[in-house]
């Protein structure tokens, strides 16, 4: 059977690795398709693509963005996996997602400044110019400055919803991100569902909702998804005809455990997954 992985990222936003790098990557784990889905930018799709086209890989676009939704009068923010989308259809809208991310970045640095943590946007971490500011990069500066020990330290200490520094986002309604990639030409699906706090039935609730809007797909296989967990989002995906996708999330070096093409428990995403979601 051959395996694919529909979520990962690179430089471009917080990973570690080029978009080549990824993909020769790809290629020692024998993946027959991928997705680059880097967040609120899709500058290394082209890089990405190239270097598949000589590797053999199957590539398909794609890019993470995030997104807001009510559930029982809570809002929730949610990441939409838009895929399969023609980048100039879509390439304003990410100029809008960065502006936004810009602005958040700005209250992040007022917010640290704040509690004493004096860091200018020259000193985050950041591989290369092009490349969006997540609240993993500012994670991996606190690190390096000795705010913290690891990333995942920094993040739920200082970044995270509870943090001492933690901003709240304008996030964009899942309705008009949907329509974007859909103006696009593209899919979208929910990424990893077991990361949103909810129970089952809220998690139904959630799904339900968003298929109001356009949803289309849910990410079925991830690290954060036990196989339980997975079997139990295939089962909701079968009742309301919605197609499976699935990745790893992998960032990089900084990930703990987490290897391209793996999901929870060791799950491998089958490319069988491709026939109903394109």
């Amino acid at each position: 059977m051959a395996y694919i992985d529909l979520h990962f990222h690179s430089i471009y936003s917080d990973g570690t690795y080029t978009p080549e790098e990824l993909l020769c990557y790809a290629k020692e784990k024998e993946l027959s398709a991928v997705s680059l889905t880097d967040h609120d930018t899709i500058k290394g799709l082209e890089r990405a693509e190239k270097q598949s086209e000589k590797l053999g890989i199957r590539f398909i676009n794609g890019v993470e963005i995030n997104s807001c939704c009510y559930v029982r009068n809570r809002l929730i923010n949610i990441h939409v996996l838009g895929y399969h989308f023609v980048p100039e259809k879509i390439n304003e809208y990410m100029e809008t997602l960065k502006t936004l991310r810009d602005e958040h970045n700005d209250a992040i640095i007022k917010a640290l400044q704040n509690i004493g943590i004096w860091i200018e946007y020259d000193d985050v971490e950041k591989p290369f110019e092009e490349c969006i500011l997540t609240r993993m990069n500012f994670a991996r500066t606190l690190v390096k400055k000795g705010y913290a020990s690891t990333e995942w330290e920094a993040l739920s200490k200082y970044l995270h919803k509870g943090g001492s520094a933690y901003v709240e986002c304008s996030y964009p309604p899942f309705s008009v991100v949907t329509q974007k990639v859909h103006d696009a030409g593209g899919i979208v699906s929910l990424a990893h569902p077991a990361e949103y706090g909810l129970n089952d039935e809220e998690t139904e609730i959630l799904i339900k909702n968003l298929m109001d809007y356009g949803l289309e797909a849910i990410e079925v296989i991830h690290p954060s998804q036990n196989l339980i967990y997975s079997r139990k989002l295939q089962d909701i995906a079968i009742k309301y005809n919605l197609a499976f996708t699935g990745g790893s999330d992998f960032h990089g070096n900084f990930d703990d455990g987490i290897e391209l093409g793996m999901g929870g428990e060791n799950m491998m995403v089958p490319d069988s997954f491709l026939a109903n979601l394109f």
